[in-house]
């Protein structure tokens, strides 16, 4: 009988938002191969609202179907953020204890440092097996600076049988809270091989209608934190110089407004286009139309996009924050500092001029598996469960 794990988790595709998540997507269902897995996702109220204007879509199948609930999360927003996890932790359970009965977890993993991790370690307390949590990013460089949600990491971190951290920088940002060092696993998120390979760029142009002008690629939310503004500022002064180059930027969030109104303000409506969400099967062909991809974000954990880029053999331009230093070598990229526009656009030219072999930078990229991602995962959860007899 295979180990049944719970996992509980906001970063997950919905019915609403297939993209969401798409990483914990593919972890998951590779852990199906060795487990019983079932996932809980907790959906706000104030996001239940909304979904009111974004009508649900059916799933392709996948190894989960039917096997995911998205329970109602009440909290009061702005305030007390520090119930945040006593507030999931008592929705879930009102909503959720039957699904949890019935299913019988062995192990639970919570993929979010908070309110997940908190709520996930007590309810784990309270049916008697080891817990787990993820941490993957922001939910440690952004959101744990606040006391209140900084406190509430600390306690569960006490109390939990293991983290995976998605790198040796946000392993070590855990340490400095307190965590020890013995509980933290790094475990670095995988690539969908069989999804992102190389192709011909010419091929993938021809596919997307493209040209053969030099194809810079941005692929994420469009948030003041990704550097998207920044990139969009070091692309209008290199373009300036190189009217063919251009900018194809994929993704949605809170500054594609200002990023179409620069575009125009600068005269760039032939070489910048915002393509809104591009389907996560549909990256393979920008991945190698474009001749690089960049991200200069102000604080990571280890971008997926990064190693789905290198595993079509595309060269990376990003930032030296979080776990990217660790993934982003002299023959698959370029490192720059984060809001530092001249250098990116030097970087960014010095790139676009550099002879890549792209055939080495798929090959590294292909260390960087689910499968073995799963084989380290479960060895966690093994070890921890004998470790608890």
């Amino acid at each position: 009988m295979k180990p049944r794990l719970l996992i509980i988790t906001n970063l997950y595709p919905t019915p609403q938002d297939h993209h969401r998540g798409t990483f914990n997507f593919q972890q998951f269902n590779h852990l199906a191969e060795h487990m019983e897995i079932r996932v809980i996702v907790p959906i706000s109220w104030k996001e239940r609202l909304q979904n009111f204007r974004h009508p649900a879509t059916p799933f392709s199948p996948h190894p989960l179907m039917g096997k995911v609930i998205y329970p109602l999360y009440w909290y009061v927003p702005g305030l007390f953020r520090g119930s945040y996890g006593t507030s999931m932790q008592v929705s879930l359970l009102l909503q959720c204890s039957r699904f949890i009965r019935d299913f019988s977890p062995d192990f639970l993993l919570s993929s979010w440092a908070y309110p997940e991790g908190t709520a996930g370690t007590r309810i784990a307390r309270k049916l008697g097996i080891p817990a787990f949590v993820k941490v993957h990013g922001s939910d440690i460089n952004i959101a744990a600076r606040q006391a209140s949600v900084q406190r509430q990491i600390k306690a569960w971190g006490n109390e939990v049988n293991g983290v995976v951290s998605v790198s040796v920088d946000l392993k070590e940002k855990m340490q400095r809270m307190g965590i020890q060092e013995s509980k933290i696993h790094v475990i670095y998120n995988g690539i969908n091989h069989q999804r992102f390979y190389p192709t011909p760029q010419t091929q993938a142009r021809k596919d997307l209608g493209l040209g053969d002008s030099r194809i810079i690629l941005y692929v994420g939310n469009l948030k003041k934190e990704k550097g998207c503004l920044d990139l969009l500022e070091a692309f209008i002064e290199l373009a300036k110089q190189q009217p063919e180059l251009k900018l194809y930027v994929a993704g949605t969030g809170a500054m594609s407004k200002t990023m179409t109104q620069r575009s125009q303000e600068a005269g760039m409506k032939n070489n910048i286009f915002l393509l809104g969400k591009v389907d996560h099967a549909a990256l393979n062909h920008w991945y190698n139309a474009a001749d690089l991809l960049c991200l200069p974000s102000y604080s990571e954990g280890v971008p997926n996009v990064l190693l789905e880029a290198m595993a079509c053999g595309t060269p990376v331009v990003a930032t030296r924050v979080g776990g990217i230093p660790e993934i982003v070598t002299a023959d698959t990229g370029v490192l720059v500092e984060s809001g530092n526009i001249q250098e990116l656009k030097d970087k960014l030219n010095a790139a676009l001029k550099h002879p890549w072999n792209a055939e080495r930078i798929h090959l590294y990229a292909k260390k960087f598996s689910w499968n073995e991602n799963a084989r380290q995962m479960l060895d966690m959860f093994i070890n921890a469960g004998n470790a608890n007899k």
